[in-house]
C-alpha cells in the first residue's frame, strides 16, 4: 500500500512538470509568434510602404492633370470667349472710327463752300470715288453719284482743299472726272492779294523749262508785267464754268519767257492728287 501511494505521487508530480513544460512551451512558443508577426509585419511594411507612397503619387498626379484638363478647357473656352467680345469690340471701334472720319472729311469738304462767293447756289452732292487712271496722280476719276443724284455734265468737284476738277461724263448712277492734272483741264485764276493778277491754269502748256513739273500745276499770266511772287496764293477768278474764289494753290516759282513776253507759274496744288476720297460736287457756273 505505501509502496502504491509512492507511485501515485510519483505519478502526479511527473503530470504536474509535464504541464508546467506544456504551459511554458505556450508561452515561449506565442512569444516567438508574437515577434515573428511583427517581423513579418515591419518586413510587409517596409515593402509596401514606398508601393503605397507611389500609388499615392499616381492618384495625386492623376487627380492634378485631370484638374488641369480641366481648368484648360475651361480656360479656352474663356480665352475664346473673350477673344470673340475683343473682335467685336475692334470692329464697333473701327465703324465709330469710319464714321467719325466719314463726318470729318464731310465737314473739310463743306468748308471748302465757304470759299464760294454768298449769291452762287452751293447746294451740294457727296461722293465717293470708287476708280482712277493708271499711275500715280489722279489725272481721271470715277465718283459714286450720277443724274440720279442730280449730278450735269460739266459739274465742279472740290475737296477740303480746294478746287479737284470737273465732270466730264455722267451716267444715272456714276459720273467720270477729270482733275486739273488733266491735259484737257483748264481754269481762270486771279491772284488773292491782288485780284487784277489773273491768267490761266493748264497742264496743255509748253513751257521751255528744265523744271518738273510732275504733280503741280502749269499756269501763265495774262500780262507779263504782273508782279507775282512764290507764296502768292490763287484761287478761281469766276470766269468759266467755276465760281469765283475756290483755292487752287500757291505759286512755287515764276518763269518769264522774255522771248514771248509770257510769264509762267509752277503752282504747288492744296489738293493731294494722290489720294482723293471723298468730293463734294457743285453745279456749274454756267451749263454749256
Amino acid at each position: 500500500m505505501v509502496r502504491s501511494k509512492k507511485k501515485n505521487n510519483s505519478n502526479k508530480e511527473v503530470i504536474v512538470v509535464v504541464l508546467i513544460a506544456i504551459t511554458l512551451l505556450v508561452i515561449i512558443g506565442m512569444s516567438i509568434k508574437g515577434n515573428i508577426n511583427n517581423y513579418l509585419t515591419g518586413a510587409i511594411l517596409d515593402v509596401a510602404s514606398p508601393i503605397q507612397r507611389g500609388i499615392n503619387k499616381i492618384f495625386t498626379i492623376t487627380s492634378e492633370n485631370i484638374s488641369g484638363i480641366i481648368n484648360y478647357r475651361s480656360n479656352i473656352k474663356k480665352v475664346k470667349l473673350l477673344s470673340k467680345e475683343n473682335e467685336e469690340l475692334k470692329k464697333k471701334i473701327i465703324d465709330i472710327d469710319l464714321k467719325r472720319d466719314e463726318l470729318n472729311s464731310l465737314r473739310d469738304l463743306k468748308k471748302s463752300l465757304n470759299y464760294i462767293s454768298e449769291n452762287y447756289d452751293k447746294s451740294y452732292i457727296s461722293a465717293s470715288v470708287v476708280s482712277k487712271n493708271d499711275g500715280n496722280w489722279y489725272t481721271t476719276f470715277t465718283v459714286s453719284a450720277g443724274k440720279k443724284d442730280g449730278v450735269v455734265k460739266n459739274s465742279i468737284v472740290i475737296s477740303g482743299e480746294g478746287l479737284v476738277g470737273k465732270i466730264y461724263e455722267v451716267s444715272n448712277n456714276y459720273s467720270k472726272a477729270i482733275s486739273l492734272l488733266n491735259n484737257k483741264s483748264a481754269v481762270s485764276f486771279e491772284v488773292l492779294r491782288k485780284g487784277e493778277y489773273t491768267g490761266v491754269i493748264s497742264q496743255n502748256l509748253s513751257i521751255d523749262s528744265s523744271e518738273n513739273f510732275e504733280g503741280y500745276l502749269k499756269g501763265y499770266l495774262f500780262d507779263i508785267k504782273y508782279e507775282v511772287v512764290p507764296g502768292d496764293i490763287i484761287v478761281t477768278s469766276g470766269i468759266g464754268i467755276y465760281p469765283k474764289g475756290i483755292p487752287l494753290g500757291e505759286v512755287e516759282k515764276v518763269i518769264e519767257d522774255k522771248n514771248n513776253l509770257l510769264k509762267y507759274i509752277k503752282v504747288k496744288p492744296y489738293v493731294n492728287f494722290k489720294k482723293i476720297d471723298k468730293v463734294l460736287i457743285i453745279r456749274p457756273r454756267i451749263i454749256e
